[in-house]
């Protein structure tokens, strides 16, 4: 059983508005995993090793490739629903049935982090900080951006430094090579209508903006 694994986290809404628990797994190359598809995998894995010049790509191994293909069978035969998200080394599974990913802890390779249970317990459609210093929080679609998104995107915040804090995985996001925005990352502000500019600059960029409340101490 997972229980001695699960611990409650304070929120204002379900994951994702319906799921109870988010499950993190980490498991090298999980970012093969994006799409469950075992074809796709493969495809994905030989472009990756054919990039032999570039010094900081790692070569997949064959035993490695196959635990992916495991994973992948796995999250396949799963029969109640769930959302996965994917990042780098981690895989996030939000589910109201976190027994059905019991047999992770089998996985050689793997290893399943944390459970978060969602605790209803703030404000709804609000983002509560104990000590705030911003009145809005604005996130992100989740979403493959061009290069010339990213640009537009980099030039946006970086002529703006003073107007909003950046989430630390946002941060490493405009000020590195990826360019894939997870919809977890975001930006604190004060001005109302600051989501609005920065759909100008980057359009279909912004999910949501959410008020910040203070938290009773």
């Amino acid at each position: 059983m997972f229980d001695s694994m699960i611990y409650d986290v304070a929120r204002s809404e379900l994951y994702f508005g319906q799921w109870q628990y988010a499950v993190q797994f980490q498991l090298p190359h999980a970012s093969f995993l994006r799409d469950l598809d075992h074809e796709k995998i493969d495809t994905a894995i030989r472009w990756r090793n054919s990039w032999k010049q570039n010094k900081t790509t790692s070569h997949i191994s064959q035993e490695t490739q196959e635990v992916l293909h495991q994973v992948c069978d796995f999250l396949q035969s799963r029969t109640c629903p769930y959302k996965k998200m994917v990042s780098g080394h981690y895989i996030w599974l939000y589910t109201n049935h976190p027994d059905d990913f019991q047999q992770l802890k089998s996985i050689p390779t793997g290893r399943v982090n944390k459970i978060e249970r969602a605790m209803l317990t703030l404000a709804p459609n609000a983002v509560t900080l104990v000590d705030p210093r911003h009145c809005f929080r604005t996130y992100f679609r989740e979403r493959w951006l061009s290069q010339d998104e990213l640009d537009r995107l980099r030039r946006y915040f970086s002529a703006r430094p003073d107007q909003f804090r950046l989430s630390p995985g946002f941060e490493r996001f405009v000020t590195g090579k990826r360019v894939y925005l997870n919809s977890s990352n975001f930006v604190d502000h004060n001005e109302p209508s600051a989501d609005v500019l920065i759909s100008m600059a980057v359009p279909g960029i912004v999910r949501k903006t959410l008020p910040i409340v203070g938290r009773a101490k």
